[in-house]
């Protein structure tokens, strides 16, 4: 094929108005990128007529992209790829997981998303990780492509002086950010923190209900912490990381975390839980990444890094990202 712009469709993700999370902001980050290469991008569930395209780019392989997988007739020549964010928590879930796809039952969810994995021209991992559970999942000589293109960060303009005042921001800091789940363990994080040198300051909304809300207003007075609800404003939130003593982001099952590549994109430290995505980024950045397995091991985390680099990390923009999945793009249409 030519160097013309492509045509790229995407599917996938949840809408806005009902949640969403780091797939549908990486869906987003990544359109905008193609966009500003000067590709057609536009999302397939979102067109009242069909569009033709030149690709099909699926990011997530649940049931809301297995269904309309089931059903796609027009433009059939358009190579698939999928971005499946296999986001499952190590040891026995990781083990449950492979089983569940090996069920003999073709609608059960998880043997779908083997039939999505197995008929995707190809596929695009996270991580070094999700290409192996991807092969694991679906099958090695089942899999044809398998590449591995991780997450990017946006240059941002400087914060406005004002609004960051606004915040009123603690001296000494430590910032947790992401939407506020089980999942995240923030909980647990800010009862290690209580009482420490440095005030545990949350960026991020709430997944759940107004009794959710209250309990998690309730315990972040009962631990000292701070919470700053959602920013909006990329510019606000990079420096609230810049300014931080470091980033904790203790998860309990991550793809590759966002917040982990914005940290480090600020010139910030990062004290994450021991998953591989983890360690294949304190590989990637040495003396900025510490692992801790408990919430009481925080402390010595953070000690440890007091002298670590802090200069921006060289994180790969969404530009950089978008250009090597051009590149895929146009050799499976060549």
């Amino acid at each position: 094929m030519s160097d013309r712009p492509l045509r790229i469709a995407l599917l996938g993700g949840v809408p806005a108005s009902l949640g969403g999370g780091g797939l549908e902001l990486q869906m987003r980050r990544t359109a905008d990128a193609l966009g500003r290469l000067g590709h057609e991008v536009f999302h397939v569930a979102a067109e009242p007529e069909p569009r033709p395209f030149d690709v099909l780019h699926a990011f997530g392989s649940e049931r809301d992209v297995w269904f309309p997988l089931e059903h796609w007739r027009r433009s059939r020549e358009a190579p698939l790829v999928v971005s499946p964010v296999l986001v499952v928590a190590p040891g026995r879930a990781e083990r449950s997981l492979w089983l569940s796809h090996h069920l003999p039952l073709p609608a059960f969810a998880p043997r779908a998303r083997v039939g999505i994995l197995r008929s995707a021209a190809a596929v695009i991992a996270l991580t070094a990780h999700e290409r192996d559970l991807v092969l694991r999942l679906a099958g090695r000589r089942r899999v044809r492509r398998v590449e591995v293109v991780g997450n990017g960060v946006d240059p941002v303009a400087p914060a406005d002086p004002a609004a960051l005042a606004a915040l009123e921001l603690p001296e000494r800091y430590v910032v947790l950010l992401g939407s506020v789940s089980a999942r995240k363990r923030q909980r647990e994080v800010l009862t290690a923190l209580a009482g420490g040198d440095a005030t545990a300051v949350v960026v991020g909304g709430v997944e759940g209900g107004p009794s959710e809300r209250a309990a998690w207003e309730a315990h972040v007075a009962a631990t000292g912490a701070r919470w700053l609800g959602e920013l909006h404003d990329a510019a606000l939130v990079r420096a609230v990381l810049a300014g931080a003593r470091a980033l904790v982001h203790l998860s309990a099952a991550e793809g590759q975390s966002l917040a982990v590549l914005e940290a480090l994109s600020a010139g910030a430290p990062v004290v994450v839980s021991p998953l591989s995505s983890h360690v294949e980024l304190r590989e990637q950045y040495p003396g900025r990444v510490a692992l801790v397995e408990h919430e009481d091991e925080l402390s010595a985390a953070l000690a440890g890094l007091a002298s670590a680099e802090r200069t921006p990390a060289p994180v790969p923009t969404w530009d950089d990202v978008a250009a090597r999945l051009v590149a895929i793009h146009r050799s499976l249409l060549s």
